[in-house]
């Protein structure tokens, strides 16, 4: 079993293609660059649903890195909330509340040009090691995963910040809490980034005019 982190040096690499015993559901298995019917169609025939509830909605929103940055996204982005009981059966709407989450996964898909650019999946109860090398393995794509050291993340233009980075370069990760994970397409990620710091900077002397 792949036990994460491997300390290699500075740089911890994680190959995410071994086999790994998870209990995480395979509907689950979205990945960063994947159109929104493939990822539909698999999890929606696996008992999953999409939150419809525009309170519901919003409620799963907040606190996500992803909200600040929407404003920045074409128009034609769409943002969707999934939900998959932990125990693979289709959920009540009794078990749907805006005021709590039920035991399982809320995944979140900023689709881009009808493709998935941001993920996060949030566990109910707290993610379990399995679970979130499962996940690794799911957005591996066939490289592995480095995690970086401080003086890598330091360098690097993000707006989401993060931890590692696949091999190929084309997608990133943070681990945030104990219950949640965030891969995103890496040059959307850089464009996000560039784009905040260039509106802050036209702000900037308006903010502080008059002083």
């Amino acid at each position: 079993m792949m036990k994460y982190p491997i300390q290699l040096g500075t740089i911890v690499t994680v190959f995410a293609g071994l086999a790994i015993t998870s209990l995480l559901p395979s509907i689950l298995d979205a990945r960063i660059g994947e159109r929104r019917e493939s990822i539909e169609r698999r999890l929606f025939s696996s008992g999953g649903i999409v939150y419809r509830d525009d309170t519901i909605e919003e409620s799963r929103r907040k606190g996500m890195p992803y909200a600040q940055y929407l404003e920045y996204l074409p128009s034609t982005s769409d943002v969707r909330i999934y939900f998959k009981t932990s125990d693979g059966r289709r959920p009540t709407s009794s078990e749907l509340s805006d005021r709590r989450t039920s035991a399982g996964w809320d995944l979140h898909v900023v689709y881009v040009n009808g493709k998935s650019a941001i993920e996060v999946y949030k566990r109910s109860q707290g993610m379990t090691e399995n679970e979130f090398n499962r996940l690794l393995a799911i957005h591996a794509g066939g490289s592995f995963w480095k995690r970086l050291g401080k003086e890598d993340k330091d360098e690097a233009v993000s707006a989401f910040g993060f931890e590692m980075i696949r091999d190929d370069g084309l997608v990133r990760a943070r681990k945030f809490g104990r219950d949640s994970v965030l891969f995103f397409d890496t040059e959307i990620d850089v464009e996000l980034a560039e784009m905040k710091t260039s509106d802050l900077q036209e702000k900037a002397p308006v903010s502080v005019d008059g002083f």
